[in-house]
């Protein structure tokens, strides 16, 4: 089959179709009838009813996913996307439910995450369908519903429904992600010390999101000094943005940061790390200001060497920190932080350094969320055979990679994530403006269609 010609042949109806889901709202709603709401609901009814007017066995798992099949066989090849989005938030150019082509680019949200590489997978398969193709595996398109939360969906999903032997995702980047790092999400909370100085910080809070790098963090200061003047002087040597409010005989001080995800914290700056930074230089109680200190140097850099942690390996790199939230008043302060670590690393390992790191300053550790790294080998047949078809479409002599973040290939026994940006890609996922390119999913059709291709013939 020529793949790249019958490809370009679906582009009408790949942005037909796409346009369509892209309508729905999906994002989560609490409901009593729906799972995770009714727009999530209709998303899911819309892409099976695509299916089963294309003529593919399609089954709805209570509302919690659904799958579109192809194929004869015992073993099943998995595609595992989903169709819930994140909320729209402000500042579109468009609405951002109203589907809008522009320059060659589909704007809306879900363009990119998951709604278009999930439309990409659909027609992939639909090709080969329409081309006479029997597949002597099964392929399921599986459909998941809360993977923007907590993927209680696919949870639900694989306890009613048959694990795949393998499967890709089509959530992140080409070429193929082989392995994607442990994720812990975690708190630790501590008695504070009584200050007894004349300056007091009264409260701190900033970030709500363990996965970003906070933008935003905000302290509450009583003093007789002009903080307002401290912190101009401060800021303007230290090249730091914020603001100085005073109010009912305090100060209210805001330091701003640069957000970035939490898989990359290095490249964005930490607006909690850079308020405490800021806050030792005030004169404060010596045991206060020690305890300032301390939470300050466990964060200071993104490597995990704060927290006793620190560690790379040469399948995945490196472990990375990102101190996420701060709540904290004169009793009591909770860090919110989120750990990436390496494939090789010993996770149980981490949580007793964590652990110790907690108690030896009277504080309290636990666990909010935490999954397993993953790793298939790159001479893999699986993964050989997807990064193949890769190298063959584009010409490139790619190799593997790694992430840092979490795909629906961790809810397989044996998956990778494969697509659908690539390289030169805009990376668009969850903010303003979401968009893709549509010679990128026509191109990811290609991909999709004879790789499924190679798999089941």
């Amino acid at each position: 089959m020529d793949f790249h010609a019958l490809s370009k042949k679906y582009e009408k109806e790949y942005v037909e179709n796409v346009m369509e889901l892209l309508e729905i709202p999906s994002v989560f709603e609490k409901d009593s009838m729906y799972p995770y709401g009714k727009p999530i609901h209709d998303a899911l009814e819309k892409m099976l009813s695509i299916g089963q007017d294309d003529g593919f066995i399609t089954k709805n798992v209570d509302g919690h996913g659904g799958h579109i099949e192809f194929g004869e066989g015992d073993e099943i090849i998995g595609v595992l996307g989903h169709l819930d989005v994140v909320p729209a938030g402000a500042g579109w150019t468009t609405p951002p439910f109203e589907p809008t082509i522009r320059d060659g680019k589909l704007y809306a949200r879900g363009a990119q995450d998951d709604k278009g590489p999930v439309m990409a997978a659909y027609i992939a398969l639909k090709l080969l369908k329409e081309e006479g193709f029997k597949p002597k595996k099964k392929i399921r398109l599986i459909l998941g519903t809360d993977e923007e939360r907590d993927w209680k969906g696919i949870d639900y999903y694989f306890k009613k429904e048959l694990m795949p032997s393998l499967g890709f995702t089509p959530d992140a980047s080409f070429p193929v992600i082989h392995a994607e790092k442990g994720l812990l999400d975690s708190y630790i909370t501590y008695p504070v010390p009584e200050n007894k100085g004349e300056t007091k910080v009264v409260s701190v809070h900033g970030g709500d999101r363990l996965n970003m790098v906070p933008d935003e963090a905000v302290a509450w200061i009583e003093s007789p000094l002009n903080i307002e003047k401290v912190f101009n002087d401060y800021s303007a040597e230290y090249k730091l943005e914020g603001t100085v409010k005073s109010a009912a005989g305090r100060y209210e001080v805001i330091v701003k940061g640069n957000a970035v995800h939490a898989s990359k914290p290095e490249e964005g700056l930490n607006a909690i790390t850079a308020l405490l930074r800021f806050l030792q230089s005030l004169p404060l109680n010596g045991e206060y200001e020690s305890f300032i200190q301390k939470i300050y140097k466990a964060f200071e850099t993104t490597d995990g060497k704060g927290l006793n942690v620190k560690q790379m390996d040469e399948v995945s790199g490196p472990l990375t920190s990102n101190l996420g939230s701060i709540e904290m008043d004169e009793q009591t302060c909770k860090l919110g932080f989120n750990l990436r670590y390496p494939v090789s690393a010993d996770y149980s390992a981490i949580d007793q350094e964590l652990n110790d790191f907690a108690a030896k300053n009277k504080g309290r550790y636990e666990v909010y969320d935490h999954l397993a790294s993953i790793h298939l080998e790159k001479d893999h047949p699986f993964v050989k055979t997807l990064l193949s078809v890769y190298n063959k479409v584009t010409g490139e002599e790619a190799e593997v990679k790694t992430m840092g973040g979490a795909t629906y290939a961790r809810a397989l026994e044996a998956g990778v994530a494969f697509g659908a940006l690539f390289d030169d890609s805009p990376d668009t996922a969850h903010q303003k403006d979401e968009h893709v390119r549509i010679t990128d999913m026509i191109k990811a059709i290609e991909i999709y269609a004879e790789s499924l291709y190679e798999l089941t013939r």
